[in-house]
This record gives C-alpha cells, structure tokens and sequence, in this order.
C-alpha cells in the first residue's frame, strides 16, 4: 500500500523459533499493541466481568429461593396428607398438661386428635437450655420436647398432635412424654385486679410526635424546587417520616386485666444469640420489663408472685417493692433513639435537597421561598443534636441511679 492516508499496514513474519506475529502500524507509522489492549477494550472487558458477577449472584439466588420453595411445598404437601391420615386416639388429659411448656414456648396451639408417623430423623437441633428442639419427621416438621430427644433412632415411630405449621411429638420409640417429670408445675392464679391509668398509658405508648411532621413538611418544600425524579427520595422521606410519627396504638384504650400468679420463674435460652424467654410454672409465658431481665433475683428459679398482664403477658410488678409504673415515672426514658434517627433524617433532606438544587447567584425575593427550607433545617438539627447530647447523659445518670435503687431493694420473691 501507498501513501500515508492509509488506515494501517498489517505485515506478518515468521521468525527464527517457527512463532509468527502481527505487527501493527498506524496511520502515523507507530507500532501499537492489538485492539484488545486499547484503554477502551479493557472497561469493556471489565463491565463484561461485573456483569457476570451480577448474573451469576443472581442464578445463585434463584436457584437458592427456588430450593426453599420447593421445601416449603413439600412440607406443606407432608403436613396436610398427615391432616387427611386416620386417628389413632384423643390426646389424654396428663398429654394435654404435658404439653402447655410447648405451648407457653411457641405461642401456637395444637389439634386434640394424635395421628402415627413414622420416619428418620434429620435436619434436628436441641438445647440442653431449651425445653423444645426441632426437626424434620419422616419429612414433615416437628417439635420434639427435650425428655424425648434421647430417644430418637435412625427409624422412628411416633405419636403426634398438629399444629398450623408443625406436628408436636407425644410418644416417640414406648417414650410416653405423660410420663416425664415436669420441670415445674402449673402457675396458680391468686387474685385479680385492673389497669391504673398509668399502666395503660404505659401499654399504649406516646401519642403523635411533632418533629416527623415538621422533618416531613421540609422535606415536601425541598422536594418543590428539585427538578423531575431527583425530588422522588425526598417524597419517600416525608412518607416514611411521617409514618414514624404515627402512635402505635394497637391495644384497646380500656383496663385490662392483671393477674396475680405465683410458680417458679425460670429463664430459657436457645443460644447467647437469641433472647431469653421466661416462663412461669410451665405454662404461663411472660415477658420481665427491660430493666428487671438482668436482675440476679428474677433468675435465681424460686417462687415468686407476678403482677401479669392477661392481654400480653407483661410483667407490672413483683413482690413487694416492685413496680414498673413506680420505675417509669421515677426513672423515665430519655427518647435519645428517636432524636437520632430525626438527626439522620434532617442530613437526608439537606443533602438531598442541596444536591438537586442549583445555588443563586444573587438574593432576590424569591430565594427565601426557594431555600428558606435549607436555614430551617439547619436549625432543627442543631436543636436535636443539642438533645441527643442532653438524652445521653439523662440516660447514664438514669441508669446509674436505677441500678442503685434495685441494689437496695429486696428480692422480687419477697
């Protein structure tokens, strides 16, 4: 070829080792490297790499879901030929009993009706400080109490009850769990009272709250001088602000019953990971206010006299020198969560709001209409970074106070 206007010249040898090569020379008569070296092949070469990356986490995570709901399918196809199984008897009455620790446990019933189901055992997990372990029967799941877990072998048969998801184990391999000895006996009701009206107050909750309404309310101005779906994650922040506005007030408004009951308080727990349940007698599920969980007296497992809550199980008082009202309103919480995520919020808007929106090159009239938004969320975030501060000491003396005051009460049996 002539001339220099040529796009390249493309010229092939063969050198003394038998290798051949091409050498490229451009219009300017520079030898370059192949076009799979150019900067340009090379992000190419990359996107194609994370693409793949993409893909391929995304076959892992179907093929992941896929085989989820395919167990899910089976264990329900299980359970319900299980359901449509003849009866072999009526649970007994020494079975019932036998059984309110699973119940106390999971919070879920179980059908009177004992059907036969015979199996290997796979998939199990118990806990020598749980009363309950788990695992799948012959295919379908099943909760298996703690006196019948030596019990298992590699082909098992059982009596069961069902549950809406799972089958509970009566009789496993001649182990009859009526037979067990129960690790406490069942709560006795001594006495009945109603809700004070602080003790509802305190079921319910706060009522609204002012500052999401005015962090959303800056949020909406903001979002009215950012052009197109830039001012979409503004909307979504007011939304969301005002939806944590918004009293969880689910619980009715009326008294509710408190029940006075005496048994044994025993503390169980799955792993360190996971939060302790508390049981009274082996029956009665309730739930220890945050500030008594870690009380030495309450798990000592001695007999004590609970104020309980029949709605929900919420412990309002033990023994003689307890009381949740009394703590609360000596010892009230100082809200700092709340003023965090309010802080957070507000730096959203501001960034957000600033990002979409071009700065003036002058001030005319109009700008405090178009960012007056930005001063006053500058001064609400100050406001609640000042109470943050303010929350988190209020927080350390309240606790350290809190703490002395249960060091010199007597024990909750008392």
């Amino acid at each position: 070829m002539r001339g220099q206007g040529r796009r390249s010249l493309q010229r092939i040898s063969f050198p003394p080792g038998g290798g051949a090569y091409i050498l490229c020379r451009s219009r300017y008569g520079n030898p370059h490297v192949s076009s799979l070296h150019r900067p340009t092949a090379a992000a190419v070469r990359l996107l194609m790499s994370r693409a793949a990356v993409l893909v391929g986490l995304a076959i892992l995570l179907t093929m992941v879901a896929a085989a989820v709901a395919e167990w899910t399918a089976r264990a329900r196809a299980g359970m319900a030929a299980l359901r449509r199984s003849s009866t072999l008897r009526t649970l007994g009455a020494d079975e019932h009993a036998a059984l309110a620790p699973v119940r106390a446990l999971t919070g879920r019933g179980h059908e009177d009706q004992v059907k036969r189901l015979r199996g290997a055992f796979t998939a199990g997990a118990c806990w020598n400080t749980f009363p309950v372990g788990d695992g799948l029967l012959g295919g379908i799941p099943v909760l298996v109490p703690r006196q019948a877990w030596p019990y298992l072998s590699e082909d098992n048969e059982a009596e069961v009850v069902l549950g809406e998801r799972e089958a509970v184990v009566v009789r496993l391999n001649g182990f009859t769990l009526a037979a067990a000895r129960p690790d406490a006996a069942t709560s006795r009701v001594c006495g009945e009272r109603r809700e004070t009206p602080e003790e509802v107050a305190l079921r319910r909750g706060p009522g609204l709250r002012p500052s999401p309404l005015v962090i959303a309310a800056l949020a909406l101005w903001a979002a009215t001088g950012v052009p197109g779906l830039l001012a979409m994650p503004l909307l979504v922040i007011a939304g969301l602000t005002v939806w944590l506005g918004l009293p969880r007030r689910n619980s009715p408004a009326t008294a509710q019953r408190v029940l006075q009951v005496r048994e044994r308080l025993r503390a169980y727990q799955r792993t360190a990971q996971t939060p302790r349940v508390w049981l009274l007698g082996n029956d009665r599920r309730v739930q220890l206010p945050e500030e008594w969980e870690h009380v030495a007296g309450f798990s000592s497992g001695r007999s004590m006299l609970l104020e309980v809550r029949a709605c929900d199980g919420g412990v309002l008082g033990a023994g003689t020198a307890w009381c949740l009202a009394s703590d609360r309103r000596r010892y009230p919480p100082t809200g700092g969560f709340w003023h965090l995520a309010w802080l957070g919020l507000l730096l959203c808007v501001l960034v957000l709001g600033a990002t979409g929106t071009p700065l003036p090159q002058r001030l005319d009239p109009g700008w405090a209409v178009a960012h007056g938004w930005q001063l006053l969320a500058v001064l609400a975030l100050v406001w609640h970074a000042v109470r943050l501060v303010l929350c988190v000491v209020q927080f350390l003396r309240r606790r350290h106070a809190l703490d002395a005051d249960i060091a010199h009460r007597p024990e909750p049996w008392h």
